[in-house]
């Protein structure tokens, strides 16, 4: 819930200085490596385990990739200055055999010009190859937190979730201890295992004078048991700040300003998810910057790109069309349709607005009846062009 919601709508890159090349060239790096689902997988990894990593490299066709790291193989060696900047990216990982029997560790090493590879084996270093250039300006590994602590989403509430998962094991375990709870006989001291066996057949029980049968099972009180279990839920989404959309209450209430209301504690949450992963990417946009400088592809300002996040939160478009249409006149067209969620490229609309405005005028003087919808022409002399 956490992670679709921060990053469940792509992450859009235009440029402050409206230089286009500069984002058409990102855009292509970032095509070819699906950036959309990789971002996600990165966000999921951190709401996890508090931090998400990425190596990036040059494939065979010498194209400019990332990846994604598992957070548990990565150790960041940082020197001890105010910024921290990473000097080796040591990733640690096992490859195992085809039977799962065996295995062997390795371990890469980059630094801020090369990759060195090694075998791990008993304690011991053994190199395999390198140091060879990796070509990026630093090293190659990119860290995005989750937050400053570089904690999980949901590390303070293990203590709840472990006892919620425990209330319910247990009412498990009473429906089975209830399903084969013992038969109690009265009276019948001399009974055999032959004579179950004949009461099971005939389920008929004689029984003595003073004698009886009941099953021996425990009062549970399945009240407190539901409250215990009901609270612990309510806890868990309070505390985590992930409302509990099967909530009556919330579902009940529509209007987006209560929606969103009711979503403020996740979208703190969010905003914290936001700075670090941004400075995650910029350091990415930078890397690759470098490299498309150095292959004289494009000439990218890394900070001339401007880095927008969108929450998937359920938009109330009519609403927002009718705000956009009260500032029409006021606000710039592209800034206009910026604020509409189902516009994730306002500069490609209106160069579609353009085109299209374009073939109707063009329509129009050809046919020589056809009228224009696109209102007063700038002169004020009516609307349309015949």
């Amino acid at each position: 819930m956490s992670t679709g919601f921060f990053i469940g709508k792509p992450v859009t890159y235009s440029s402050i200085t409206k230089n286009d090349e500069e984002v058409t060239a990102l855009n292509e790096v970032f095509r070819y490596n699906d950036e959309e689902y990789h971002n996600l997988m990165l966000a999921e990894a951190a709401s996890i385990t508090g931090a998400g990593y990425e190596v990036l490299y040059m494939d065979e066709d010498a194209n400019i990739r990332f990846e994604c790291l598992p957070p548990d193989e990565v150790v960041l060696v940082c020197d001890a200055s105010l910024e921290e900047n990473i000097l080796y990216a040591i990733r640690k990982y096992r490859v195992y055999d085809i039977a799962g029997s065996t295995y062997q560790d390795y371990v890469y090493v980059y630094d801020a010009d090369s990759v060195t590879s090694y075998r791990y084996t008993e304690g011991q270093l053994q190199l395999i190859a390198g140091p060879d250039a990796h070509f990026f300006d630093g090293v190659p590994v990119v860290e995005y937190p989750n937050n400053k602590e570089c904690e999980g989403d949901f590390e303070g509430i293990l203590s709840m979730n472990d006892a919620y998962n425990k209330a319910q094991s247990l009412t498990m375990d009473d429906m089975e201890d209830f399903t084969d709870a013992f038969l109690l006989l009265k009276g019948m001291g001399g009974c055999t295992a032959d004579d179950v066996r004949q009461l099971r057949k005939s389920k008929v029980i004689p029984l003595d004078e003073g004698g009886g049968a009941e099953w021996l099972i425990k009062n549970l009180n399945d009240t407190y048991i539901e409250n215990i279990k009901s609270r612990l839920q309510r806890d868990i989404h309070k505390f985590s700040s992930v409302p509990d959309m099967s909530d009556e209450s919330f579902a009940g209430n529509a209007s987006g300003v209560a929606i969103k209301y009711k979503l403020i504690g996740l979208e703190l949450i969010r905003s914290r998810k936001e700075r670090g992963f941004k400075k995650g990417l910029q350091r990415r946009i930078e890397l690759i910057a470098g490299m498309l400088k150095m292959k004289n592809v494009a000439d990218v300002d890394f900070r001339d790109i401007s880095i927008t996040f969108t929450a998937n939160i359920p938009a109330d478009v009519k609403s927002q069309a009718d705000m956009v249409k009260e500032l029409y006149g006021l606000v710039s067209q592209k800034t206009l349709l910026s604020l509409l969620p189902f516009i994730t490229d306002p500069k490609a609309e209106m160069d579609e607005l353009k085109q299209e405005e374009d073939e109707r005028i063009g329509g129009g003087l050809d046919g020589g009846n056809e009228r224009s919808v696109l209102g007063p022409s700038d002169d004020g002399a009516g609307a349309g062009v015949e």
